[in-house]
């Protein structure tokens, strides 16, 4: 995965991290201010989080696989948030593995980062579950004017993912509340 490429290779990130301390870390935090956007339904810092013509690709099973969507550019960016609003309850990922190297004078990197990502919604019958993925980020990201690193462009790849009915959930709460009458304000 070379540092000049404008798009991060498919393939597996290869070396260790390199570069400023301080860099690495505005990284992670990209990465994990990404998640936050995501889980607060906060398009605003989402888009924000992206160069104006950065891009996201998503991709299920490989990173070699053809995308089946891509969003670019900071008009697009925000229907990501939307679909996963309008189709999951609430999304909870949690951002593990990230590792990036940096080319300090060309304000370039290039990071992987592993994710695992819930995603909570009610079945067909009724039943709240959750759609869990593991999910693999090749980034390639850029210094701006301002200092802040964002993603020109973000491949996520959902390597694989699984269900599980969940119970305490916010969709349990939510029926119980449905289901039990209000107390009496009579004591009797």
């Amino acid at each position: 995965m070379g540092l000049t490429s404008p798009t991060p290779a498919p393939g597996r990130f290869t070396g260790r991290s390199a570069g400023p301390i301080a860099d690495r870390l505005a990284l992670r935090d990209l990465a994990e201010s990404y998640a936050a956007a995501v889980d607060a339904r906060d398009t605003d810092l989402f888009v924000a989080l992206f160069t104006p013509d950065g891009a996201l690709t998503v991709r299920q099973g490989t990173p070699e696989a053809d995308p089946y969507a891509t969003f670019a550019g900071a008009e697009r960016l925000p229907a990501v948030v939307r679909a996963l609003a309008a189709r999951f309850t609430t999304t909870f990922h949690i951002v593990g593995n990230h590792r990036a190297q940096i080319s300090a004078t060309a304000g370039v990197a290039t990071a992987e980062v592993y994710c695992v990502a819930h995603h909570l919604y009610r079945e067909t019958d009724g039943t709240p579950t959750d759609l869990r993925m593991l999910v693999r980020y090749a980034d390639h990201c850029v210094r701006g004017d301002d200092g802040l690193w964002r993603f020109a462009h973000r491949a996520a790849t959902a390597l694989w993912q699984s269900t599980h009915p969940v119970t305490g959930s916010l969709l349990d709460h939510e029926v119980a509340a449905v289901a039990e009458p209000a107390p009496s304000a009579d004591p009797g």
